[in-house]
């Protein structure tokens, strides 16, 4: 399959965007990044992150050396202003209550296009009210495509952008480490998809639990 690629004008725009808002969260929250080394230079991969907060999204746009696309609840599309960004990341919208084969279908289609994809593993913010649960989409997106997942921590955007605050604190310390890449291996178990993800949901914790101390 031919792989399609963003166009030098979208990517050029991309870049401009991204360096704007990497600026302002290096100004306001100190925004430090760690493990780019991790994140393959071409071809796909599925960037997979806890999730605590709005600005979770824009922290991984800014802090990745390429454009990428986003899985998203289709709630975030109808925002002012994440939605224009989540628009333009080419983000595909999801239905948590009842995810669509044309989503899924364009989530695979990202992939094997040669595309970096963002996918939540819980697919709802952490602390949030619905309860959170290891979901299918990341390890069936690997499974399906044979793509590296990269665990990645997002150190402190919850205590920015807390999931119950309509707006943002202007102040905060914000860090963004991505984890070496895990492969979904076949298998004929049938909780092998469940087991994938607690176990990237682990790997996820334990990074967050050691920058935390850290800090």
């Amino acid at each position: 399959m031919k792989k399609r690629k963003f166009n030098s004008i979208q990517i050029i725009t991309y870049k401009e965007i991204a360096f704007l808002l990497r600026f302002l969260l290096k100004l306001l929250y100190r925004l430090e990044v760690e493990g780019t080394e991790n994140i393959p230079s071409e071809g796909p991969a599925i960037i997979a992150p806890n999730h605590e907060s709005s600005l979770d999204v824009i922290a991984i746009a800014v802090s990745i050396p390429r454009p990428i696309k986003a899985l998203g609840k289709i709630e975030r599309f109808k925002y002012p202003i994440l939605g224009r960004f989540a628009k333009f990341l080419g983000g595909i919208p999801v239905n948590r209550e009842k995810v669509s084969i044309s989503s899924i279908k364009s989530a695979i289609e990202t992939l094997l296009n040669g595309n970096i994809l963002l996918v939540f593993p819980e697919g709802t913010r952490w602390g949030s009210k619905k309860e959170n649960g290891p979901k299918r989409g990341v390890a069936y997106l690997a499974e399906k495509t044979k793509v590296p997942v990269i665990p990645t921590a997002i150190i402190g955007a919850n205590k920015i952008w807390p999931p119950q605050k309509k707006i943002p604190r202007l102040r905060g310390k914000l860090k963004v480490k991505f984890g070496k890449p895990i492969i979904y291996e076949k298998s004929n178990n049938k909780d092998k998809g469940k087991e994938f993800t607690l176990e990237l949901m682990k790997i996820i914790k334990i990074m967050i639990k050691h920058e935390e101390e850290n800090i």
